[in-house]
């Protein structure tokens, strides 16, 4: 009897080993292979575009084009996160969902503080106008909310825009002060131009002009923005942006009469706000409290976003670090620089420090640090004898088993550049695999200074205290994260190098209680479960 309890209990024992085993490994929530940690993700499936960035009952309300059902394209609704510090965000079900064969493209929110649309039953309602895309074409419509955005309510009106046209799309809506107004900005995507309404109910709109005499041809245009911004003088001045080719942003600075767009600073050269693959799709925020002018943009681009290695995971798509943007003036002219929030710096964690590093024949690389979620600010000082300025200097990151991500300056080109041929899993589309590079970029003061934040598929370069950034995505192996900085062909000072590992946003909940107290949540809890 014994021999036989025995031997149960042993094919127990084995049973329960097999059985253990044989459980497929679910990670943790956004633990998944390459899954970014501090930026920003939908829990699962599909996630491009964001949309209806606005601060608004309390918080910051971030919309994003979503497929509810796959991690593939398609079905686009808005999804829905708020956050009260631009960091740390909180997922909300689907806010606009795609009805009635009508797909939620691209948009805006606005504040209608004067209930000019007539649905106002609170003060200062909200309107999300969109792109409504069906299978006869695309117009433009627009949803209200009289929750301070937790539920929306479509137009009986929609569309409010419809010229007919296959591809017109993705809408923003600005307040025109001097002619107590509203303007709308749409793209021509495939006529390489921006059209520019006006109303005064939000309802019925009149054709004002369009833009496209200047800017590249190389792709569609898609997402206009249009908006103020400050120079160093203070002296303000109106910038025009639209996505191109689903790949970058290009940006124009000049004058807006309330009728036309005229560019006036960058007639003969084509300006980006990000020179890498995967900054595209960008939107600025309304309303934003501190008086900033921030930019969100999805992290990824259109030729390969479908294709993309994290469908088995089941997530695909993510967006990059929000960015200030300024307007400094360059001996070429005006130029719009940028750098990451200054609210990043709270996810800060573990700082290492070195001071006078000699890159040369005798040390041409130098081992920082192994990391996946890092920050880092160099400062590269070039020798004063020009003939021993390196031809090439900068870091290797993600390294191991032939396995790097080069983020580098050419001094003999006076190109910034990053290399990502051998980054990892790279041969699921052919466009992939790349270097990229920025126009002219000029060492100020003898120094090139870089800030670079890595992510578990991400790089985000900021050159020259954000005069040119450069952002691209990547698919390294997780265990090959080793940092170098290196110099080829003569010597370089590595001047100061800081480097943090960064915190993920998705680790804990402690800002729920905060959030509960929101004027968004009194009404989002008395509708949906939190």
């Amino acid at each position: 009897m014994k021999l036989y309890l025995h031997l149960f209990l042993a094919f127990a024992v084995l049973a329960c080993l097999v059985s253990s085993t044989s459980k497929p490994y679910k990670p943790p929530a956004y633990g998944e292979k390459y899954r970014p940690r501090y930026h920003f993700s939908a829990p699962k499936n599909w996630i491009n575009d964001p949309n209806g960035l606005i601060y608004y009952g309390g918080l910051y309300q971030m919309y994003y084009q979503y497929n509810p059902y796959s991690a593939d394209w398609g079905h686009m609704s808005w999804g829905h996160a708020v956050s009260l510090d631009l960091v740390h965000w909180k997922n909300l079900p689907v806010a606009i969902p795609e009805y009635n064969g009508v797909q939620i493209f691209s948009g805006c929110n606005i504040i209608d503080v004067n209930n000019t649309s007539g649905f106002c039953k609170v003060k200062d309602c909200l309107l999300a106008f969109y792109t409504a895309q069906t299978d006869k074409g695309e117009a433009q419509a627009f949803a209200y909310s009289n929750d301070l955005g937790v539920s929306y309510t479509q137009y009986a009106g929609n569309p409010i825009i419809d010229e007919g046209l296959v591809d017109h799309r993705d809408p923003k809506v600005i307040w025109y002060e001097p002619g107590k107004k509203w303007v709308m900005i749409t793209a021509l995507p495939m006529q390489f131009k921006c059209r520019l309404y006006s109303s005064t109910d939000l309802k019925h709109w009149t054709h004002l002009s369009d833009f496209g005499v200047d800017g590249s041809t190389d792709g569609m245009w898609e997402d206009p923005d249009l908006f103020e911004l400050a120079d160093e003088e203070g002296n303000m001045r109106w910038v025009l942006s639209h996505a191109v080719d689903v790949a970058k942003v290009e940006y124009y600075i000049g004058t807006f009469d309330g009728t036309t767009f005229t560019n006036t600073e960058s007639i003969a050269q084509d300006l980006y706000f990000d020179y890498g693959r995967d900054f595209t799709e960008a939107a600025t925020f309304t309303n934003e409290p501190n008086g900033r002018r921030l930019i969100w943009a999805w992290l990824d681009e259109g030729i390969y976003g479908g294709q993309t290695p994290t469908e088995d995971e089941g997530w695909r798509g993510s967006l990059t670090l929000i960015r200030e943007l300024k307007i400094k003036r360059y001996p070429e002219g005006l130029r719009i620089v940028s750098q990451p929030i200054d609210e990043y710096t709270k996810l800060r964690n573990e700082n290492k420090h070195w001071d006078n590093v000699q890159l040369n024949q005798n040390q041409s690389t130098l081992k920082v640090q192994n990391g996946n979620q890092v920050e880092m600010i160099a400062v590269f000082t070039l020798p004063t004898n020009t003939s021993l300025i390196p031809k090439e200097f900068g870091f290797k990151v993600f390294v191991g088993d032939g396995q790097y991500t080069t983020i580098g300056y050419n001094y003999n080109l006076g190109l910034f550049f990053m290399d990502r041929y051998n980054s990892g899993e790279t041969d699921f589309n052919p466009a992939f695999p790349c270097i990229t590079f920025t126009t002219l970029l000029s060492p100020e003061n003898n120094q090139i200074q870089l800030r670079i934040f890595l992510d578990q598929n991400s790089v985000e370069v900021f050159a020259n205290n954000g005069k040119i950034a450069m952002t691209n995505a990547i698919y390294p192996d997780p265990n090959k994260n080793e940092i170098i900085a290196y110099a080829i062909d003569g010597q370089v000072t590595l001047t100061s190098l800081d480097t943090w590992t960064l915190n993920s946003i998705w680790s804990t909940d402690h800002m729920d209680e905060d959030l509960k107290k929101s004027d968004f949540f009194k009404e989002y809890l008395a509708k949906k479960s939190f």
